[in-house]
Formats: C-alpha cells, structure tokens, sequence
C-alpha cells in the first residue's frame, strides 16, 4: 500500500495566507528543521527538536511528555495546516514530513529574522545589564571600592559593554 501523504494545493500561497501560517513558532521551526535535514525527517526526531526549544534544553534532554504534547500538536494540526498550503509533505502513517515544493515561498520570511537567534541574544543583553547593574547599585549605596568610581567611568563602561555585545550580534546574524 502506498503512503497516504496529505494532499496538497498547487497554487502559490496570497501573503496573507503566508502570514497566517508564518505566525506560529512552531510552524516556523517545523520549517527551519526540514531545511537544515535533506529528505524525510522522523516526527519523533522534529517533536524533540521542538520540545527542546521550547523547553530550553538540549534535545536529550526532553521528557517524553514534553516530546509527546509537541507531537500531538504538530501532527494534528501544524503538520496539516503546511501540507494543506504544500509547504511540507507529510506522510501520517509512516509519520515522515519533508518540505514540499510550496517552502520556496517561505524562505526568505524566514531567513529574515529567527525567533531562536533574537531569544539567544536577549539573555545575552539581560546578562549584560546585571553584570553592569551590580557594581552600579553597590556603588549608590556607598560601598567600598565601587563607590570610588565615578558615575562618569561606570556609563563609560556600561556604554562599551553594550556597544560590544550590539557589534557582536551584529556580525554573528549579518555576517558583517
């Protein structure tokens, strides 16, 4: 018996209904993981990739009820949702997905900002901020040796700090 793969459009998709599938993360990653792994990708292995972003851990260290709530809802309804507009195709019984013809659509909305790189940098930023607020709030509070410094020198250092980390990101997401 040949796999049922769920059927899909041929027409290309109005930026509306482009949109509209675009604004779930889990559907954007679903589509970022299909890119990176030529050919068919378990649902299992797409499930874990997920479930590991989402739950901000290493892909090993999914729980199976983290793993199977992401699964359920990609193969209920994100899964479905891609085939039906031919994003992806997506064979149920053998629970296989690959990308479809229709993704070439997608691509270049994707490619120009990654939820996962804007969340990696905003830890990058907070970490940033703490590490200059501690000697800051020490110093307001006259303690020894950080109120010897100078308001002065604590923005000069505050500023280059986050002068650095902005250059950084900057090369690391444009190539620059």
């Amino acid at each position: 018996m040949a796999p049922q793969l769920i059927p899909a459009e041929a027409e290309e998709l109005s930026r509306d209904a482009l949109f509209s599938i675009l604004r779930n993360e889990r559907r954007r990653e679903v589509i970022n993981y299909l890119r990176e792994h030529e050919g068919p990708v378990d649902l299992r292995e797409l499930s874990e990739y997920i479930a590991a972003i989402e739950n901000d851990c290493e892909e090993n260290e999914v729980t199976y009820k983290q793993r199977k709530r992401v699964q359920t809802a990609l193969y209920q309804m994100h899964l479905p949702k891609l085939a039906d507009q031919n994003i992806v195709s997506y064979d149920r019984r053998a629970g296989r997905v690959e990308l479809a013809d229709g993704a070439e659509d997608c691509l270049p909305y994707l490619d120009a900002v990654t939820e996962r790189s804007r969340r990696r940098w905003g830890r990058w930023y907070l970490l940033v901020a703490v590490v200059c607020a501690v000697p800051v709030g020490l110093a307001a509070l006259g303690v020894r040796p950080f109120a010897a410094v100078s308001g002065l020198g604590y923005a000069a250092v505050v500023c280059t700090a986050f002068v650095a980390l902005s250059v950084a990101q900057a090369v690391t997401e444009r190539g620059i």
